[in-house]
């Protein structure tokens, strides 16, 4: 008796959460696996009977038969020992501050424990580690913009082809191409970057080489191919975001890296002090209003948005090539506000 019941609860823990499936065959591994000897047509009597107690579900073909069993997509996990509140408030801040990391289906498999653990944490909610969820916020440093609106199904496609190693056919929507119908393409991924609130895709298209990044809210449509994923020769997606590929080195900015000297009001400067551009930056005063900040930096658009944010309060010393982009960058907004203002 004992035995059939450690089996039984052996058996409800191999049932994936829905949409996964398990088969009679693959839960009947599970349970050889762990030591019971028993035959596929038990497992098959054990499922029946337990699904009467419990919220499994087969998902059965036209002819009757189950392809496979699911936990209910809103069932309760069934957890032995019960929930400890450091596991409850890691469970909560990964669903807090990391939801775009998550594959859709790894969130969809999350989503009963994401509510055991709130139920845990509210139950405990005069114990210090209980209070760590309403004390700990995440705020944005750039300007707060609204997260863009993303197709669910291309979504999950892409996150699914990513996970098998697999490429996909999509409609993808540039934004070069607005007003055009998107374009059909063959793409291998080859990881996801999550920047502020758009995640990216890092890709190749059919056979080419050069990596691209494409965001994922623009494929309209994806489908996943039974075809293997090709990765360019020394790719290596920690290498491609350490390059500067992120910071856009594109344009006027060359991306190498440069001797960069700016002049700050010396308040403005203050938070480099503590948050330094690079480890070689050193801060020189040179009178009481102003510093001399020197820097092994990327040079990269974002170098130059970041700069521009200053207005009057930052001056570019050198490289003289990032000096003049920026002096002509800002005659020229100088000379717009000058000509709006004769209009408005």
């Amino acid at each position: 008796m004992a035995d059939a019941i450690l089996r039984n609860l052996k058996l409800l823990q191999a049932i994936p959460h829905h949409p996964a499936k398990g088969d009679v065959a693959s839960l009947h591994r599970a349970l050889e696996n762990a030591g019971y000897r028993i035959t596929r047509r038990q497992v098959q009597r054990d499922l029946e009977r337990l699904s009467g107690s419990f919220a499994i579900r087969p998902d059965v073909e036209k002819r009757g038969y189950a392809r496979g069993w699911s936990w209910d997509r809103g069932a309760e996990i069934l957890a032995l020992p019960a929930m400890d509140p450091r596991t409850a408030l890691m469970l909560k801040l990964i669903q807090q501050f990391t939801p775009q990391l998550l594959p859709p289906t790894v969130s969809d498999e999350l989503r009963p424990y994401f509510r055991r653990a709130e139920e845990t944490l509210k139950r405990g909610k005069d114990g210090g580690l209980a209070r760590w969820s309403d004390c700990v916020r995440v705020v944005p440093r750039e300007m707060p913009l609204l997260a863009p609106k993303l197709d669910g199904a291309a979504a999950r496609t892409v996150y699914d082809a990513l996970l098998g190693g697999k490429r996909l056919t999509a409609r993808y929507a540039s934004r070069s191409a607005v007003g055009k119908e998107p374009s059909d393409v063959e793409i291998n991924p080859l990881g996801l970057v999550v920047r502020g609130n758009v995640v990216y895709l890092v890709c190749t298209y059919w056979n080419y080489e050069d990596v691209r990044q494409i965001p994922i809210h623009r494929i309209r449509h994806a489908e996943v191919l039974e075809k293997d994923v090709s990765r360019p020769k020394g790719f290596d997606l920690d290498g491609y975001i350490r390059s500067g590929a992120f910071q856009y080195p594109n344009g006027s900015a060359s991306g190498e890296a440069i001797a960069l000297k700016v002049i700050f009001d010396k308040d403005v400067a203050a938070h480099l002090g503590e948050t330094p551009l690079s480890t070689d930056q050193a801060i020189k005063r040179l009178n009481d209003e102003e510093v001399l900040v020197t820097a092994t930096v990327q040079d990269t658009q974002q170098l130059e948005w970041w700069l521009r944010a200053f207005g009057d309060a930052a001056e570019v010393i050198a490289p003289k090539t990032l000096r003049n982009r920026m002096k002509a960058t800002l005659t020229r907004a100088a000379a717009r506000y000058r000509q709006r203002a004769r209009r408005v």
